[in-house]
């Protein structure tokens, strides 16, 4: 038997960390659970990286595995403030790549409402035929370019 126990926590890059939480808390909804810094010692041993200062915003998605408080599963958006990181736009194809999906009570209306706020989609909305799920998706790009997946089943 492997020894995973459990999907801890995603981390997303960002350029800017207080435009990055205006998009996942104020735009989709999660929940801001904690704020931290981390500034060199043991950061920059687990990073391999002399110098590190970076901060971050753990936000939890009202519907998601774990607690609302304490440990569980987070998404954390980490802004390196030294050294700075690059920004780069991957292609949805690109490898290595990753996307994640949130789950949504109305793909259309929360597209329509993101489109209206100026996010950048992929593509409108799709409907895959019955025969094949009924799923509603649509991919969206997060402030620095981060590959989203929006589903309602």
């Amino acid at each position: 038997m492997g020894e995973v126990l459990a999907l801890e926590h995603i981390a997303v890059m960002c350029s800017d960390l207080e435009r990055s939480k205006h998009f996942y808390a104020d735009l989709l909804g999660l929940n801001v659970i904690a704020y931290v810094y981390h500034d060199g010692g043991a950061i920059d041993k687990m990073t391999a990286t002399k110098g590190v200062y970076m901060t971050e915003y753990r936000l939890r998605a009202p519907g998601g595995p774990g607690p609302t408080e304490g440990p569980g599963f987070t998404i954390d958006l980490i802004q390196w403030v030294r050294p700075a990181g690059e920004v780069k736009r991957p292609a949805i194809n690109d490898i290595p790549g990753a996307h994640f999906a949130f789950g949504v009570k109305d793909l259309v209306a929360t597209y329509e409402r993101l489109h209206a706020a100026g996010v950048e989609f992929v593509s409108d909305p799709v409907i895959f035929p019955d025969e094949e799920g009924g799923w509603r998706v649509i991919f969206l790009r997060d402030p620095d370019g981060f590959l989203l997946e929006l589903v309602q089943v």
